[in-house]
């Protein structure tokens, strides 16, 4: 089949995949600014981008980033027979909880965790998480580094191969940073459209839209906000995904994550702490055979130890997207909703 003719309803054709690249390289850059990277006018992209999220092939997702002193964890929860999807449904509905994946191995789920201190992380595994009928096993390390996220894959290609960011930049970031509260209710806003308007940000926070865009560039600028632009599920360019634990040397540490995290098929690689791995890695793939392959291309040619690895069976809540048993998204749970 030609590649630019789509097989399923959320595969997506070349352009479309062009379009998704230059938005992934900048979620909130001007329609014009999208149009004069893909070739096309600036209501051609808006109605093309508005088709495709229309459709559910792709979205943007906005959350709270690394950089705004929060605390990200990792938990693998084993349940009682029978009952992980049970346990999965009740999970994914703590705002805290931003993903959850259904994994092979030791364990059945895998939790991304992003609390507001050490305090409520702990609270959450050991009240909240721990007390649940159906969990039998609890195992938690702590993210010290976030080498690279979803946020830095690229649809099309290694990001140097596409328009440099500065073509697509809104415009600058100096100004007055963000306070708390602004924060809080600009990523409230984002949270509910990425591309929402600086006159619906400015009411929310009460300021000038000059001002708004200001604090929106900041607070994106400084990674205290992340966006991303998610593709569906469904899917077929990466079908499939390989967790992988990793025993680096320290002094190492640093250099070999930025290598994995240069890979095209890389989603995630975060430095751990607290547990026997020190790396974790997410990898996307074509086959679930190439699994192999790339484990042993990583110990070939980086000085690393693969200490555990699973296949992804299901992401019941992505970033805190919903997912139903059909890999379709079905709603969203607000980061900032209150804790059960």
């Amino acid at each position: 089949m030609h590649p630019t003719v789509p097989s399923h309803p959320h595969d997506l054709s070349d352009s479309d995949l062009a379009l998704v690249a230059a938005l992934q390289d900048a979620p909130r850059a001007s329609w014009a600014a999208i149009g004069r990277v893909i070739g096309t006018s600036a209501p051609t992209a808006r109605r093309r981008w508005e088709a495709i999220a229309a459709s559910g092939a792709a979205w943007t997702t906005t959350y709270a980033g690394f950089s705004a002193g929060l605390l990200f964890g990792l938990a693998e929860v084993r349940c009682r027979p029978g009952t992980v999807d049970a346990v999965a449904a009740a999970l994914r509905q703590h705002p805290k909880v931003i993903s959850v994946t259904g994994m092979t191995g030791d364990r059945d789920l895998s939790l991304t965790i992003l609390a507001d201190d050490m305090a409520q992380f702990r609270r959450l595994i050991q009240s909240w998480l721990g007390t649940h009928e159906a969990v039998t096993g609890v195992r938690t390390t702590i993210v010290t580094r976030m080498i690279s996220d979803g946020s830095r894959w690229r649809a099309v290609g290694p990001p140097h191969d596409r328009p440099p960011q500065s073509t697509l930049d809104e415009g600058r970031t100096d100004g007055d940073a963000a306070t708390g509260e602004q924060w809080r209710a600009v990523l409230t806003e984002l949270e509910r459209d990425g591309r929402a308007s600086a006159r619906d940000i400015a009411a929310r926070i009460g300021t000038s839209e000059a001002h708004a865009r200001r604090v929106v560039r900041r607070l994106l600028a400084s990674g205290w906000i992340q966006q991303r632009i998610d593709v569906s599920l469904e899917q077929r360019m990466w079908p499939h995904a390989l967790a992988l634990w990793l025993v680096v040397p320290a002094a190492r540490l640093e250099a070999t994550a930025m290598q994995i995290a240069d890979l095209p098929m890389t989603r995630m690689c975060a430095a751990l702490a607290g547990g026997a791995s020190n790396l974790y890695v997410i990898v996307w793939l074509r086959e679930i055979a190439d699994a192999a392959t790339m484990e042993a291309e990583l110990a070939r040619s980086l000085e690393l130890r693969v200490l555990d690895r699973a296949i992804l069976l299901h992401y019941y809540k992505r970033v805190g997207h919903l997912f139903d048993d059909a890999n379709r998204r079905e709603g969203h749970v607000s980061w900032l909703a209150p804790s059960p």
